[in-house]
């Protein structure tokens, strides 16, 4: 039996000598596998890969750039390693030629097995006209000779286009034994029998969407090539804008290694047209035939590409084929959806064409946004006509259109879109549009910007005429309006009856519904559960779903609310993320409709313990939350991000955060808002033991609960919650404990009467915890114990754990007292590991001394810089030492800290106070 030889064993010798033999040139480094260094593991990939020896053909497809060759080196490697032989070999233009090919797929099968393929080089060299079969059949019947698998790697194969070559492919395919196995990297598809292979379930693919790095993968990268330059959220910035395009990142963390600018700034401001990244997009370009680089740059205008529209603006009928060329070449096109019709370019790309069109001054721009609007029009596509008609500065067109628009993109919840348009256009000429300044005051209502919204609904109202066929209908929206301001400034008991006469006697679906939430949220707020279900919805169909997408996503928060208030968290969670699911589908994640859910499922998140995801969910949408989303979404946000922070013992991260928190309740009107942020900060000064600056806090909060007075149940009565929970906390550590215990069986009752449990059982904590430290442990413990039943059946964890150390105790007490059903002795022994992290965590910071001391003066300044952002460059600049010379101390660093990257050690050092920055 013939045994295979891996590659390194393949004498060079014996090769060069078949070669040297014939008359055909023949070059040694094409048949050597790859080995580009600095690799980073792609475990995900080479699992994909792992199914090949059940296979027949793995095909690696990608443009430029994706790390085709990477992964197949990787792989061959791997199977190197594995005792598999390997067959390799490098293709390109020159290859283009069925002897040329044989031949070198020959000597490749030589070298990998150097008893398989001498009888194919001898007929080659013989007679170079020889039958592809002859030679194909030759060297199968020495491979049915070889026990282990073989593995032909052929790179570059779209270099091929010879039919008589892929034919000799397809025919090697066929008649192959079955322990031989052929990996393509291409750019474009291969000519051969894929969708029978498919069928036969004998092909692996893997195409540019795989090959992009994961952000993962983009940590891992950089890791490895900038180690703790860049924080998550650079990081996360940074696969948005590549892609996760293998080379992209390749250039930037080159060029910004060897330029001035931080890496940071440099991700921050990175495009298409920037030096760099241009440069190779350049060189892509340069590559390809003048008239397909011009019609990429006369689609440049557009944000996605059509058959149809692409021949509007261009006027070339070839558009079909010149779209289907740039698909085959790979030139970094995506396809949106799996029906074809539309498509986009990367980012970067898009970005270089526009800068490259704007350099072009023979190109009417404005007019191929013209062609553009009309085509858009043409279809209905009202969104793109009216953009296309503003950048083609065709006034009149777009403030036309627009009202065909507007309501659309209110519904669907992109509220900036049409509240930035409404920015280009004079007032005057604005007037004369009634529905778009309609669909106007909705979006400024659904922004938060309350007074113009107020005014905008009053100007409506007052310059609707008498005889227009529309009034009723549009004073009626009018008076939605201005109940949906109200309700969302929290004024819940004045918008109640204003929304309750809209869902009455509204004939519109989307303003009846809207009206619906607020109905809802304000009987919700009042305490009156039996009528916030009863309150009416109008269904919408599926399609409807879509198109009125924020209306859907706010009624899927308000039943979450409702549900979390009664401590059904998994029910409240369900609703949250259809939700979630609704607003992604109508709108997409970057959305203000699914930063409303995701806001409150980081609240979830946090209470089931998971931090970083509930910071997660979060992090990114900050903004949106912020400007679009309505009260609740916007204190969850804070509460979250402080509450996060302390639980790293970043007490002055939190601080702040709670600060802003304040100062955002302060400009909108928010004294519920303002509330909860005075009370977390109260908390804090609690667990620091300031007592003074702590009741400072009680006494603002008793401000705000006098000046948000609640005559009734409503949103403003939960400000007189945080005031009373707060001051009994005070009253606690100030040794009056009979005093704090009387306020929350009071607060107890008032939250149980409002059927908020959620608050409720907050208070309920505090007690026992008040009557445990007062002495009374029976009467705590009991209690107690109650309330764990309740919170173990609920699923709340953060909620008990965040009463201090003094749950440590109680737990213990508890689990001594006995009598413990399984689950809830399961519970309580969650809740005993996390009191024990939370416990090493608060004694983390009396390690400073030590860790101060192990830091020698240099360390300590080299900490305080990267504190402060500064490169390994900048440093060494700064303190005169060499580049190496830093990273050797942040090595040392790193050991002392317990860390791996700069982030993770600036974060540890901020914790342990050793480094100081504003």
């Amino acid at each position: 039996m013939i045994e295979p030889s891996s590659s390194h064993n393949a004498t060079g010798a014996g090769i060069g000598a078949l070669a040297g033999e014939g008359r055909l040139p023949f070059l040694a480094t094409k048949i050597v596998p790859a080995r580009p260094g600095g690799l980073v593991p792609r475990p995900r990939l080479l699992a994909m890969l792992s199914g090949l020896p059940a296979k027949q053909l793995g095909v690696i497809k990608a443009p430029a750039g994706f790390g085709k060759t990477s992964l197949a080196a990787a792989w061959a490697e791997q199977l190197e390693q594995e005792g598999c032989a390997v067959a390799w070999l490098t293709i390109d233009s020159d290859d283009d030629e069925a002897t040329r090919f044989l031949f070198y797929l020959s000597q490749a099968v030589h070298r990998a097995c150097p008893d398989v393929g001498a009888g194919a080089i001898e007929l080659i060299l013989e007679n170079n006209l020889i039958d592809p079969p002859a030679v194909l059949s030759s060297l199968i019947n020495d491979l049915t000779e070889v026990e282990e698998d073989v593995y032909f790697f052929f790179e570059d194969y779209h270099w091929l286009s010879t039919p008589r070559i892929h034919q000799t492919v397809a025919y090697f395919l066929k008649h192959a034994p079955s322990h031989c196995h052929v990996v393509l990297t291409t750019r474009t598809e291969p000519p051969l029998p894929l969708a029978t292979l498919r069928a036969q379930n004998q092909l692996i693919e893997i195409d540019a969407a795989a090959l992009r790095f994961d952000t993962q993968e983009t940590l891992a990268f950089l890791d490895r090539t900038r180690p703790g330059v860049l924080g998550l959220p650079e990081v996360q910035l940074l696969q948005r804008k590549t892609e996760g395009w293998p080379a992209a990142l390749r250039i930037i963390v080159s060029i910004a290694s060897e330029s001035g600018p931080g890496l940071k700034d440099y991700v921050h401001s990175l495009s298409g047209s920037q030096r760099p990244i241009a440069a190779y997009l350049s060189e892509m370009l340069d590559a390809l035939p003048a008239e397909l680089v011009d019609f990429m740059l006369r689609t440049a205008v557009l944000d996605r590409l059509s058959d149809p529209l692409c021949e509007a603006v261009t006027g070339t009928s070839s558009s079909r084929a010149i779209l289907a060329g740039l698909a085959q070449r790979q030139m970094l096109l995506t396809p949106l959806g799996n029906d074809g019709v539309w498509h986009r370019c990367h980012t970067l790309l898009a970005e270089y064409l526009r800068q490259r069109l704007e350099a072009d001054g023979d190109i009417d721009i404005p007019e191929l946004h013209r062609r553009a609007s009309l085509w858009y029009a043409s279809q209905e596509l009202w969104t793109e006509a009216v953009q296309h008609a503003i950048a083609a500065g065709d006034s009149d067109r777009a403030i036309g259109w627009i009202k065909n628009c507007a309501m659309a993109l209110i519904t669907r919840g992109d509220l900036f879109t049409l509240l930035e348009w409404r920015r280009l256009f004079p007032g005057e000429l604005m007037r004369s549009q009634p529905e778009v300044r309609m669909a106007i005051a909705w979006g400024l209502a659904l922004a938060l910007r309350f007074e113009e919204a107020l005014q905008l609904a009053t100007e409506i109202q007052e310059d609707v005429d008498a005889s227009d066929p529309r009034r009723s209908e549009l004073l009626s929206e009018c008076r939605a309006v201005r109940a949906l301001t109200i309700g969302l400034m929290d004024d819940t008991e004045r918008a109640l009856p204003l929304a309750q006469d809209c869902v009455n006697n509204s004939s519109d679906p989307w303003a009846a519904n809207v009206a619906s939430n607020v109905v809802r949220y304000c009987h919700m707020k009042a305490g009156d559960l039996k009528q916030f279900y009863a309150t009416p919805w109008i269904p919408y169909s599926v399609e409807e779903d879509r198109r009125n997408a924020f209306a859907s996503v706010y009624r899927r928060c308000l039943q979450g609310l409702a549900e979390e208030r009664q401590i059904r968290l998994s029910a409240a969670d369900a609703q949250y993320r259809e939700g979630l699911r609704i607003a992604e589908q109508g709108v997409g994640p970057n959305s203000v409709a699914a930063a409303l859910p995701a806001s409150l499922i980081a609240r979830l998140r946090y209470e089931d313990g998971q931090i970083d995801e509930a910071e997660s969910w979060i992090i990114d949408r900050v903004p949106l939350i912020i400007s679009g989303t309505m009260h609740e979404c916007v204190l969850s946000a804070y509460f979250v991000l402080a509450r996060v922070a302390a639980a790293r013992m970043n007490f002055e991260r939190a601080r702040t955060v709670l600060e802003q928190a304040e100062n955002q309740g302060v400009a909108r009107g928010w004294g519920r808002l303002s509330a909860s942020a005075i009370s977390e900060q109260a908390r804090l000064h609690l667990s620091d033991g300031r007592l003074d600056e702590a009741a400072a806090c009680v006494d603002r909060l008793d401000r705000l609960a006098r000046r948000y007075a609640a005559v009734r149940p409503c949103a403003w009565s939960e400000i007189e919650w945080y005031h009373k929970l707060s001051r009994a906390h005070l009253l606690g550590q100030q040794d009056r404990p009979g005093d704090a215990i009387s306020i929350l069986q009071a607060l107890q009752r008032e939250t149980e009467a409002a059927q908020h449990h959620y608050f409720s059982i907050r208070s309920a904590i505090h007690l026992a915890a008040l009557q445990f430290s007062a002495g009374k442990a029976a009467e705590a413990t009991s209690r107690f114990r109650r309330v764990l039943t309740v919170c173990a059946s609920a699923g709340l964890y953060q909620t008990v754990l965040d009463e201090g150390p003094i749950i440590d105790q109680m737990l213990r007490t508890t689990q001594a007292s006995g009598n413990l059903e399984a689950d809830l002795m399961s519970y309580v022994d969650r809740l005993m590991t996390g009191a024990d992290r939370a416990r090493q965590d608060r004694l983390a910071p009396a390690s400073r001394p030590q860790l101060l001391g192990a830091l020698s003066p240099r360390e300590t300044d080299i900490l305080q810089l990267i504190a402060h952002g500064l490169s390994n460059k900048e440093i060494a600049r700064r303190l005169d030492i060499g580049p190496e010379t830093v990273k050797s101390h942040l090595k040392s660093v790193f050991a002392k800290l317990g860390v791996e990257r700069r982030s993770q050690a600036v974060s540890r050092a901020q914790t342990l106070g050793l480094v100081i920055t504003e």
